[in-house]
């Protein structure tokens, strides 16, 4: 799956929440959009609208899905 730029402000890696949801479901590890949103407002992770697309940062995403991952493997 290609990610094109939506815009080059206010995040050069700018992705949006749906299409960052659909590749962390291709490593196994699936996450709602609505958890992803609810992530980066928990972490203060910049959220922005595009149409009617949420976005966020890719760089900021991966790490949060990361710590998310580590957490849920964690509890079990």
């Amino acid at each position: 799956m290609a990610i094109a730029s939506l815009s080059p402000l206010p995040a050069a890696d700018e992705v949006s929440l749906t299409a960052a949801s659909a590749l962390f479901a291709e490593t196994g590890h699936p996450i709602a959009v609505k958890v992803l949103k609810r992530l980066c407002l928990r972490h203060g992770t910049s959220v922005w609208r595009v149409g009617r697309d949420d976005c966020a940062s890719w760089t900021d995403l991966l790490k949060l899905h990361a710590a998310w991952v580590d957490a849920r493997e964690a509890r079990g």
